[in-house]
């Protein structure tokens, strides 16, 4: 049975809408290839979880080609959970405590 994929709402009324706030600031063009580009990547989520390889506690990372930012997802039990958006260069440690929060 295929597991469907959620995504916490905090990646869209946190995540997504900060990184589009900013890009809208410089180029509202770029600001909606990068949510088209989340849309799509969900979409590959769906059809092809294991396309990335599981990370540290079970994290898998898949870049944004539009810009710096990388979403990260994980396999439960029940379905694949999206759950977060950040920053490339946020420092590891960082991601991976707030993702420990998110739970």
């Amino acid at each position: 049975m295929k597991k469907a994929v959620k995504i916490v709402p905090w990646v869209v009324s946190d995540d997504l809408q900060a990184i589009y706030d900013y890009h809208r600031c410089f180029s509202a063009e770029k600001a909606e290839r990068i949510l088209e580009e989340f849309d799509r990547i969900v979409a590959l989520i769906e059809l092809n979880p294991s396309l990335f390889h599981e990370r540290d506690a079970g994290w898998r990372v898949y870049p944004f080609e539009s810009g710096t930012y990388l979403l990260y997802y994980r396999e439960l039990e029940t379905m694949w959970l999206v759950a977060g958006v950040f920053h490339a260069r946020r420092h590891p440690h960082w991601i991976r405590n707030l993702l420990g929060q998110r739970r």
